[in-house]
């Protein structure tokens, strides 16, 4: 896979840098996204528990928002590593690509 960055070439690596931090940021997106969803069921979910107040569901209720926001939570983690790790592979093919570049006298 030719690199779409790069100019009157390709990559010999087939990895276009910019492509994994597009990536990256796409994830970042989601993850903000998703922590907006997730907060949608809060008030709603909160009024029926507070309408059921004596009731066993009310307590249900309240563990299923509480477990919804944990798995958010942890979408979101995971989310956010994945980002991290694409915009560091951006960088290491990057710093490779110079390197290589340098190391065959055609500078940076």
């Amino acid at each position: 896979m030719a690199d779409p960055d790069a100019k009157g070439g390709g990559s010999q690596t087939g990895v276009a840098p910019t492509a994994l931090d597009k990536a990256a940021t796409a994830l970042d997106g989601i993850a903000n996204d998703s922590t907006a969803a997730g907060k949608t069921a809060d008030e709603s979910t909160a009024a029926a528990a507070g309408k059921l107040s004596g009731w066993e569901s009310a307590g249900a209720l309240r563990g299923a928002l509480q477990e919804w926001h944990e798995q958010v939570a942890q979408l979101n983690g995971r989310l956010n590593q994945e980002a991290g790790m694409m915009r560091q592979t951006h960088l290491n093919y990057v710093n490779v690509e110079h390197g290589v570049a340098a190391s065959f006298g055609k500078g940076a």
